[in-house]
């Protein structure tokens, strides 16, 4: 998987996934916020490595997902979560529906219903009838995520704060 991760992601091939690289996997951006993974926010193929092992030793585990537009609790919607290619099928996609909090806590999988997801790297989708959720949480996603074990380094949810508008671009005062 690793090996796959860096083939597909090191685009200017020095040895790691950084920066602008990362916008193209957002779970692998996800994974590089993680401090205990990549402290200098950059993946390399024996981090990526050393953190896949620790999916080994983990089953599906508890991962709610909340989400909410606007501010407000996104009831009734889809959350479709997908591995990334360079997992390799070793999971099946994962989807579920939020509840009237927004969350998210079973899912889906391979056939059979889980209170929780297997570990690995996620590109996650939103969708809900009715409501115009934009294309970047959903068509063309942004999102993503790691489930991982708990304990350091490791996560138990993720709070979605999805916003039907872009966020209004600031103007540096500095900048002339």
């Amino acid at each position: 998987m690793a090996r796959s991760a860096m083939a597909q992601f090191d685009k200017n091939v020095n040895g790691s996934i950084e920066g602008p690289e990362l916008d193209a996997c957002p779970g692998l951006k996800a994974l590089a916020a993680n401090l205990d993974v990549a402290p200098d926010g950059k993946l390399t193929a024996d981090r990526l490595k050393a953190r896949f092992e620790t999916y080994r030793s983990v089953g599906a585990m508890g991962f709610p997902v909340r989400v909410t537009l606007d501010g407000t609790p996104l009831a009734d919607a889809v959350v479709v979560l997908t591995p990334e290619e360079f997992m390799g099928g070793v999971t099946d996609p994962a989807t579920g529906k939020t509840g009237p909090d927004g969350t998210v806590s079973n899912y889906a999988v391979g056939g059979r219903e889980l209170p929780g997801l297997p570990p690995g790297v996620y590109r996650i989708a939103v969708t809900k009838d009715g409501v115009a959720v934009p294309e970047r949480y959903n068509a063309k996603t942004a999102l993503g995520c790691e489930v991982s074990g708990g304990g350091r380094g490791g996560n138990s949810g993720l709070d979605l704060k999805l916003e039907t508008r872009s966020k209004p671009k600031t103007k540096d005062k500095d900048k002339k």
